[in-house]
């Protein structure tokens, strides 16, 4: 008898907590119904090279500003290491293989057939609008369609640059205001996307000047450009009631496991992204969550915010309530299939081990070995029995691409995407054995850009 009268101050303790984190949850549905929604997607950026997640070297001060108004989710995933299909998932709550976007070539979206965020949204009475930044997001993808209104315009010529292909952040962020402030007091859901850091690096000065790598000073130019946004939201009395959401849609390899960019490989620095939620009224600031979470959790997060309408069949759930820490999440590679006939990939990754499935597998303990170097599968071969299990159910079928024009790819290729495509089968070669192929096609194709035409066709010749 007196063991149970001990033990009720504990019990009344830990319903007072759970009743107090009920009512906090119900308060923070509370003040984001009918708030604005707004999305702040950075392409191509590292969550390990930003100051909110440890890192030293850079400058992103606007960044580390809101950082201190929202939930920081340190393992945040990306399902796809390139835009259009990570996109798409964030805004459908669905994978690659359930939404049917499976590269940023020869995939469209079919926004009648797949339930979007916006359209729950609008189905609120919310407004909806993005503005973005590169081609490989143009309207036409079938994106442009999910939104009442959808920036895209960009110079299109089928020779166009780089710079004529994706227009420079402080241009997006203009038309993105203009936008938010013609809807008046009428709620809304505005994405915004941003295309720095995304390779050629070059950032203006003072960044350039400023910090060692080029890479990091794109990253701080997309910081000011957010931080300028961030600054009109709170001038218009929009911030404090706003939920605002800011992520990547992918990180950047820089070289780590021989890919200087992305779109092959699924390593923790291709797929390990920055999020931040900003709850209205700054709710839970400060906070951080550590059990991985990924973009297909975003639109099941919006909706039960805002009580917007929730399709079932998700993978994705809520993450500002309780999230279980066992979870694995989901991320495959079809560009080294699509573009040069090697082997896809697909990784589960949890909060301890991440496992990639290729023609050699590997298993990581990336508690102990973050950066990946250590392949442990031998060691750990019950957890490889089971992560390999676990991902037979998602290895869905590849539907072949559709054909792609020649403008099309040509546009695509001056963004620094292989612009062909094709439906490769049969044993394909590990990418990790070809990845060197890649950088060769990259040297040749810069030696045919310069005009050294000789140059170009010796090393085309040793690929071949």
């Amino acid at each position: 008898m007196l063991r149970r009268i001990a033990t009720l101050p504990l019990v009344v303790l830990l319903l007072l907590a759970a009743c107090s984190r009920s009512r906090e949850t119900r308060s923070t549905i509370d003040a984001a119904v009918g708030a604005p929604v707004i999305i702040i997607s950075v392409d191509t950026l590292r969550a390990d090279h930003l100051a909110v997640y440890g890192y030293e070297k850079g400058q992103t001060p606007a960044i580390d500003m809101l950082r201190r108004d929202s939930i920081l989710f340190r393992n945040a995933y990306s399902h796809c290491p390139m835009t259009l299909p990570s996109h798409v998932s964030l805004l459908t709550g669905r994978l690659p293989f359930e939404h049917g976007v499976r590269n940023n070539l020869g995939y469209s979206f079919d926004a009648t057939r797949v339930p979007t965020l916006p359209a729950s949204l609008k189905a609120k009475g919310y407004a909806t609008g993005a503005a973005v930044s590169a081609y490989v997001l143009r309207g036409s993808t079938g994106l442009g369609s999910a939104f009442d209104w959808y920036d895209d315009e960009l110079a299109t010529r089928s020779n166009a640059s780089v710079g004529e292909l994706a227009r420079p952040g402080n241009v997006t962020v203009e038309r993105s205001i203009q936008w938010i402030d013609s809807q008046g007091d009428r709620p809304f859901f505005f994405l915004l996307h941003l295309f720095e850091p995304h390779a050629p690096y070059d950032p203006p000065e003072p960044f350039r000047s400023k910090l060692a790598l080029a890479y990091d000073g794109e990253i701080a130019t997309a910081d000011s450009f957010t931080g300028a946004f961030i600054e009109h939201l709170k001038q218009r009395g929009i911030y404090d009631r706003a939920l605002i959401i800011f992520l990547s849609d992918h990180g950047e390899g820089l070289g780590e496991h021989g890919e200087d960019e992305h779109g092959i490989f699924l390593y923790r620095e291709a797929i390990h992204i920055p999020l931040l939620i900003k709850l209205p009224k700054q709710t839970r600031a400060g906070e951080w969550i550590d059990a991985p979470v990924q973009l297909a959790d975003i639109y099941p997060t919006v909706a039960g915010l805002t009580g917007a309408q929730l399709p079932s069949g998700m993978k994705g759930v809520s993450i500002v309530g309780d999230i279980s820490p066992d979870r694995s999440i989901y991320s495959e590679s079809l560009m080294p299939r699509l573009h040069f006939g090697w082997s896809d990939l697909r990784s589960l990754i949890d909060r301890r081990h991440h496992f990639i499935e290729a023609p050699r597998p590997e298993l990581y303990d990336v508690l102990a070995d973050p950066g990946e170097k250590k392949n442990v599968i031998e060691e750990n071969r019950r957890v490889y029995a089971a992560m390999r299990k676990a991902l037979e159910p998602m290895k869905a079928e590849v539907t072949a691409p559709g054909a792609i024009s020649a403008e099309e790819a040509a546009k695509l290729a001056a963004l620094g995407y292989v612009g062909t495509v094709r439906e490769a089968s049969g044993d394909l070669p590990d990418p990790k054995d070809r990845i060197g192929d890649l950088t060769r096609m990259k040297e040749a194709s810069q030696l045919e850009r310069s005009g050294d035409i000789n140059g170009a066709l010796k090393t085309y010749r040793k690929l071949l």
